[in-house]
């Protein structure tokens, strides 16, 4: 592989000069140099479908070409692919000084898309002796054409002039990324934004969705152009639909393996996410519950935590506005949980504060009634008080709610629930909590959170309590050594 400003490359043009234009031409080109970089038919030539000839002909084939392009598939549709292609064919195809450019909600999954067009160089000879490859752009000093990997963030977005951009699921991405890259047209007489993903967490406010209604809004409006599979008109439709499935997936049955649908099928992934993702349908189910209904009753058992168990303690604690909560789970691969005490702002009490002192004094008094393995919580707010606990010699563990510990935790505890390997004592303050949790997708990760900011929204602090101490109670009975406990009378 050729790297750095100074490597050679082959300054003669690719030996390509077919008949035919627009789509036909691209098809021509990803014949001849493009390799499937994974997945069904790696390494062999990349051979389009009639439909994938389709979406990209929206753009090639427009009369004028099109500035904006938006594209709605579900998962599993070599989508990444196929943009990454077409940024290659403006790369090596274009007009001079071609500039491709990727972005998306971050840069690691903007990265997707570029680093499957880095790896089609790779594998391909003729390019290969053409293109400068770099860690996260492509040049072709030639041409003095590029195919750059772009950050996230607005700011680093502006004074951008391409020929072609393409925005990764733009379900979830920012606005004001997508602003700044459409805004960016105008310097070039033939530039387009070609937005692709699936639909995203709030059906009524993406910018994917915001394209959609456009589109069906203004089909004068030749600027652009609107592509989608879907079944979203079949909202009605179970989810293992066969019709459905066929209307949405274009790929089913060649390189998108039907094995693989049924294997997630809900209640193994829940069922708004399989809808979006999977039949590219814009679905709230229960406002993005946590879990799948019922799920949590059936886990109920009816009895608390015995007296004497090994456990962990999780607290969730807050200031003055929110609840906080403590919560007791036994340390085994199939954990048990109940609720300790829960402390609540009195309806419209401006002046309340949390007996942060009652609080020290109830972990305390667990410490009595169980082998407490670890008191754990979030730092955030209440470092004095695990300071204090610490230096009691109570076995304190810090759990930072930072995104990568959370989505991992939080994954964990939902297959868990939704396999059957935990339980709980059916307490109905845990159960509202839990209940009142929804899924917050964002760059940074998954996380609980409640369905409102507005301070008089449902509550979670239990819930977010069962995402720390599952975590550590399942983690702490995978251990072989002697655990440190805490007891006394």
């Amino acid at each position: 592989m050729k790297a750095g400003p100074k490597a050679a490359v082959d300054p003669s043009p690719l030996p390509f000069r077919p008949r035919v234009t627009g789509s036909a031409r691209f098809g021509k080109f990803t014949e001849k140099f493009i390799y499937t970089p994974k997945g069904t038919g790696a390494r062999k030539a990349m051979r389009l479908r009639p439909w994938q000839l389709d979406l990209v002909g929206s753009v090639l084939d427009g009369d004028p070409r099109p500035r904006t392009a938006g594209w709605m598939l579900p998962r599993g549709q070599g989508k990444s692919t196929l943009v990454a292609a077409l940024g290659l064919f403006d790369l090596m195809l274009g007009e001079e000084g071609a500039s491709v450019v990727v972005a998306a909600r971050d840069e690691r999954q903007a990265g997707i898309v570029f680093g499957t067009a880095r790896r089609m160089v790779e594998l391909s000879p003729e390019l290969l002796d053409r293109v400068q490859v770099f860690k996260e752009r492509l040049v072709v000093p030639e041409r003095g054409a590029s195919f750059v990997c772009l950050p996230a963030e607005p700011k680093s977005l502006e004074g951008l002039d391409y020929t072609t951009a393409i925005v990764d699921e733009a379900g979830v991405v920012s606005r004001d990324t997508y602003e700044v890259l459409t805004l960016a047209q105008g310097k070039r007489e033939q530039s387009t934004l070609i937005a692709i993903g699936t639909p995203g967490p709030d059906p009524h406010n993406n910018v994917l969705a915001d394209l959609r209604t456009y589109a069906a809004e203004h089909p004068e409006d030749r600027s652009l152009v609107w592509r989608e599979y879907s079944a979203d008109e079949f909202k009605d439709h179970p989810v293992d639909c066969r019709h459905c499935w066929e209307l949405a997936n274009p790929a089913l049955g060649d390189f998108l393996h039907e094995d693989a649908m049924t294997a997630l099928l809900p209640p193994k992934t829940r069922e708004a996410t399989f809808r979006r993702a999977r039949l590219c349908q814009f679905v709230t189910d229960t406002d993005g519950a946590f879990l799948p209904v019922g799920t949590w009753t059936a886990l109920s058992t009816g009895h608390g935590v015995p007296d004497g168990t090994e456990v962990v303690i999780a607290l969730d604690g807050s200031f003055s506005d929110d609840t906080t909560a403590l919560l007791v789970g036994t340390v085994a691969a199939e954990p048990h949980f109940d609720v300790v005490q829960v402390w609540e702002r009195p309806n419209n009490d401006d002046s309340y504060r949390v007996p942060v002192a009652e609080v020290e004094q109830t972990i305390r008094d667990c410490c009595r009634r169980w082998r407490v393995v670890e008191i754990v919580a979030d730092p955030f707010r209440w470092t004095r008080t695990l300071q204090a606990l610490e230096a009691e010699k109570l076995p304190v563990v810090e759990f930072p709610h930072s995104p990568a510990r959370l989505t991992a935790a939080t994954t964990d505890l939902y297959s868990a629930a939704t396999n059957g390997r935990l339980t709980h004592s059916g307490d109905p303050r845990l159960a509202a909590h839990v209940a009142a949790a929804v899924i917050t997708e964002d760059a940074r990760g998954m996380r609980l959170s409640k369905a409102s900011r507005s301070r008089h929204a449902r509550k979670i602090d239990l819930a977010a309590c069962l995402v720390m101490a599952h975590s550590r109670a399942t983690w702490r009975a995978t251990r072989k050594t002697r655990r440190k406990t805490r007891s006394f009378k």
